[in-house]
């Protein structure tokens, strides 16, 4: 399992990636650096330092490192320039990630840059990888990606704010989802978005609406990690939560159906963090409630978590959303439900008194809620969600008569009359009732229907 130095032990690749099966065969794969001498691709000093240092097992190279690190960093960087067969650069390319598995290595690469070799030149220790991203090998160009995310996040060196840009937009390009390295891409981001002065080309770049297209659709638990954490390292600052706002409908269903812990864990904190960084904590807030976030809290803290951390986040959230509850009226609770795109039988909709004090409130905002009503109606395919709206239909009619020339003016009743078609008989039945409430003045003498 590769894992990024810096990074928590499972944060960036937690699963076997494309990148790491790959690394696993070429690092085992020998090189012939004789005929590279021999056709002077390298020169003798750096083909001294890579032949032995390639020979070594993982513990000899460690205890070289620690006594000559400079040089064979030195030596790596110097063949990812000089070398073109992709086979063998590949293969230096597993070598120089293989330093940066130990975080302290990043010390050689930047002394690479301050001090003279035996050319009298210093070297850059981010070019050579930022120029092999316009390669074609589609494992050269994703570990050169990776190994510069470390190289200038990992320890004192940054990029310049021309190349920064440009990196980002390149990982924007690859953020798709039948990309075979995307897991490689999100690591590199993790990475980058641990340091401060990246955060706000990456918000300006179109990374977070690749992510959000990402993170619709269905996709391991892995990359859903990998693209919450991202977020929740955005959302330490308050100038993007506001961004940040749309991705809470996506993550509200992925919590509600999340097995793997670290992805609840994820998903908790970035929520707690929007809530604190957020300059108006009522708008994440409501659209959690819109995503049912309090019912799935609410649940997870019935849970016996062996994580504190998990616990206290999700109590926190909890807390939250409670308050924010009690602090919203009635009719704003149920607004919030209506956005949310799923409704379900509860004293907002079947309690009589609600409806008395609520139902004119429809109109509002240019009939908003109907408006979303009928949308509903037709684009919804949960049966609970279709006999609650045609409920409502129903229940706004009896409690303000009048409002039967927006139902029909508005398309409503259509839709209404298309639920007598539903396969589900609860959906029928609603729909049934809420017709008669439309036609017919006497509503008091329906029959009692029971959903």
């Amino acid at each position: 399992m590769a894992l990024v130095q810096g990074i928590d032990t499972d944060v960036v690749i937690g699963v076997t990636d494309t990148l790491t099966e790959r690394s696993s065969i070429i690092r085992d794969e020998a090189v012939m650096w004789q005929p590279l001498l021999r056709s002077a691709v390298i020169k003798e000093h750096d083909y001294s330092i890579v032949a032995a240092y390639d020979q070594m097992n993982s513990d000899q190279k460690t205890a070289h490192l620690h006594k000559n690190g400079l040089n064979v960093v030195r030596t790596l960087l110097n063949l990812t320039v000089s070398i073109s067969n992709e086979k063998i650069l590949s293969h230096v390319l597993v070598l120089v990630n293989d330093v940066l598995a130990d975080k302290d290595n990043i010390r050689y690469f930047e002394e690479v840059e301050t001090e003279k070799g035996e050319d009298g030149k210093t070297l850059s220790a981010w070019e050579p990888f930022l120029n092999l991203l316009n390669r074609t090998d589609v494992f050269i160009v994703n570990m050169s990606s990776l190994i510069l995310a470390k190289v200038i996040s990992t320890g004192s060196l940054r990029l310049d704010a021309k190349n920064l840009t440009w990196f980002i937009n390149w990982q924007a390009g690859q953020l798709l989802q039948n990309n075979t390295y995307l897991h490689t891409i999100l690591a590199s981001q993790q990475i980058m978005l641990r340091v401060t002065e990246y955060r706000q080309p990456f918000v300006h770049s179109s990374c977070l609406d690749k992510m959000l297209n990402i993170l619709s659709t269905r996709i391991s638990f892995q990359l859903q990690y990998q693209i919450v954490f991202c977020l929740w390292l955005l959302s330490f600052r308050t100038t993007y939560c506001f961004k940040l706002l749309e991705f809470i409908k996506p993550t509200a269903e992925i919590l509600r159906q999340a097995i793997k812990e670290k992805v609840i864990r994820i998903i908790m904190q970035f929520y707690r963090n929007i809530l604190d960084n957020h300059t108006s904590p009522r708008k994440p807030a409501e659209l959690m409630i819109q995503g049912k976030v309090q019912v799935t809290v609410g649940q997870l803290t019935e849970k016996n978590w062996k994580d504190e951390d998990i616990k206290d986040d999700v109590e926190q959230v909890k807390t939250v959303l409670d308050t924010m509850l009690q602090d919203m009226s009635t009719f704003d609770s149920y607004l919030a439900e209506v956005k949310s795109g799923k409704l379900e039988w509860s004293p907002l909709h079947t309690n009589p008194a609600f409806w008395r004090e609520n139902a004119q409130k429809l109109n509002q905002n240019d009939h908003e809620v109907l408006r979303m009503i009928k949308i509903l109606l037709k684009d919804e395919r949960d049966p609970t969600t279709l006999a609650v709206c045609a409920h409502d239909v129903g229940e706004y009619v009896r409690h303000y008569p009048v409002g039967k020339f927006n139902i029909e003016k508005l398309g409503l009743k259509e839709r209404v009359v298309c639920l007598l078609e539903n396969d589900d008989p609860k959906v029928k039945a609603a729909a049934l009732l809420a017709l008669q409430k439309l036609m017919l003045n006497n509503w008091e003498f329906l029959a009692k229907t029971n959903f």
